[in-house]
């Protein structure tokens, strides 16, 4: 199908431009015969793939990111007369372990000190911190010996890192704790508000500028309407789950159960 009318079924420009990185694979692919992949995509990026996907029917894709119920995936993709497996789609891990076993990181520690080293967040893919504080990362092979030697300190403490292999990943549900709150009503400055500790004067500028995303989309309308299992975002302040919608309280507030990653 030709690119531009693929491109005409995506209204948002986050939208067009991962539906464009995508084409650029399989324009690759058609020309060569050769399996293609993309970096990182989140889960609204693997969205948009899938959509394009439909229109190549040849094409078989295979969307990994290191263990099964990986969040951050890399999309393989290759002429559906081959056959292919998780173990092609090209990947490394490493683990950090703080030299200082009394301290305790988040997942935003771990990613700051990554991303300040000049990384991109595409060639970056889960961060899985374990329950002893060791931070296990899924990433671009191509990034894998910077690391080794760069990625000496997070937050301010020193870390001790090395190479492991998949097998050595020990996935989980994630370190976070729950918070349990009132809102007037399910707009998204609102239940952000509650779940992110900030008043809703200081959301407001940081929704507009588009440093809040909901379902990894970015979104500037601070009315927009938040529902049950939405994922709510701030840069660098992690992110906030929307676990159960209660009910009405006896004032008429909105009851929440919110999970807040940490």
């Amino acid at each position: 199908m030709d690119r531009d009318k693929i491109l005409q079924h995506f209204t948002l420009e986050t939208e067009k431009y991962t539906a464009s990185i995508l084409l650029d694979k399989i324009e690759q692919l058609l020309a060569t015969g050769k399996p293609q992949v993309t970096d990182f995509f989140d889960p609204y990026q693997q969205r948009v793939a899938d959509r394009v996907l439909h229109y190549y029917r040849e094409i078989k894709q295979i969307a990994w990111g290191g263990y099964a119920a990986a969040e951050r995936v890399r999309i393989f993709i290759f002429p559906s007369a081959q056959q292919f497996s998780n173990h092609d789609v090209p990947l490394s891990y490493v683990e950090a372990k703080l030299s200082a076993p009394d301290k305790v990181l988040t997942h935003r520690d771990f990613l700051g000190s990554l991303l300040g080293l000049g990384l991109r967040r595409e060639k970056i893919g889960d961060i899985l911190v374990t329950d002893d504080g060791r931070a296990q990362v899924v990433l671009h092979p191509e990034i894998l010996n910077f690391i080794l030697v760069n990625w000496q300190t997070a937050s301010k403490y020193t870390i001790n890192v090395r190479a492991i292999t998949p097998a050595e990943l020990t996935p989980g549900t994630g370190r976070s704790r729950s918070i349990r709150t009132t809102v007037a009503s399910l707009r998204l400055d609102a239940v952000a508000s509650s779940g992110f500790g900030l008043s809703r004067s200081k959301l407001t500028p940081a929704i507009r500028a588009g440093h809040v995303k909901l379902n990894w989309q970015s979104v500037k309308n601070a009315s927009a309407a938040v529902k049950e299992g939405d994922i709510i975002s701030v840069a660098g302040r992690g992110r906030v789950e929307v676990e159960q919608i209660l009910g009405e309280s006896k004032k008429g507030r909105v009851q929440l159960l919110l999970k807040k990653y940490i």
